[in-house]
């Protein structure tokens, strides 16, 4: 069979080009690593990356040696034969120490309330291992505490959604002005969502965060909502 000499330049052309793509991203990817592990050692953090590599995320965290917070930078795509696939990325903040005993409180951006009456409904409808994934994917892993979960009729902005006997939980940070600030300006997916259970606190937007500055300040964000807690 006679192969066209054209079609032999189109082919060395593309694959020339998707190798320089992937070569761009990875170069990209080093310079980003590179900004991150300058911020950990400007600030005192510890650094830690985990490519992605076999189809699995890629995550950044940063911690504080001496103290119980990380932040986790998480992203994941995955694609299919048939040619679709997934995403999921988010920026989450953790810290361990202002845990309650039990029960769960979870502040979200304000919604309206046909919405929160539908969030209410199809939370009562979770259950078995369908309920399970799905609050899973909401709480990042905190189904089984997040079962209880309906709306909570307490003052303050946000929407609050916390299990019987956690009702208060959150109730010291919700007029905070660094949360305030957070949210100002941003609509309600690129809004802070609030956690806090036996696991310790939770902050967690989703996207992953990529700027040193923004990094920064989640951190601040999350370092003022756990020392206000401890202070309640």
């Amino acid at each position: 069979m006679d192969i066209s000499p054209l079609f032999i330049v189109v082919f060395v052309a593309a694959s020339i080009g998707g190798t320089a793509l992937m070569l761009l991203a990875v170069r990209a990817g080093a310079r980003s690593q590179e900004k991150y592990r300058a911020l950990a050692q400007d600030r005192g953090w510890r650094y830690d990356h985990a490519p992605s590599t076999g189809g699995g995320a890629s995550i950044t965290t940063f911690s504080d040696p001496g103290g119980s917070w990380l932040l986790e930078l998480y992203s994941h795509s995955s694609s299919t034969s048939g040619g679709s696939g997934s995403t999921r990325h988010y920026t989450e903040y953790r810290d361990s120490a202002p845990s309650i005993p039990r029960g769960m409180a979870v502040l979200g951006p304000e919604i309206p309330e046909k919405t929160k009456a539908m969030a209410d409904k199809m939370m009562g409808m979770m259950g078995g291992d369908i309920g399970t994934f799905f609050l899973n994917k909401i709480t990042g892993g905190l189904g089984e505490e997040a079962a209880g979960l309906r709306s909570a009729e307490a003052p303050g902005p946000g929407h609050l959604m916390a299990s019987a006997g956690a009702e208060d939980a959150l109730q010291d940070i919700r007029f905070a002005p660094e949360l305030a600030n957070a949210r100002a300006g941003r609509n309600q997916a690129q809004q802070p969502i609030v956690m806090r259970g036996p696991f310790g606190l939770r902050v967690r937007i989703g996207h992953r965060l990529r700027k040193p500055e923004d990094i920064d300040a989640f951190v601040a964000l999350g370092r003022a909502l756990s020392d206000n807690l401890a202070k309640g």
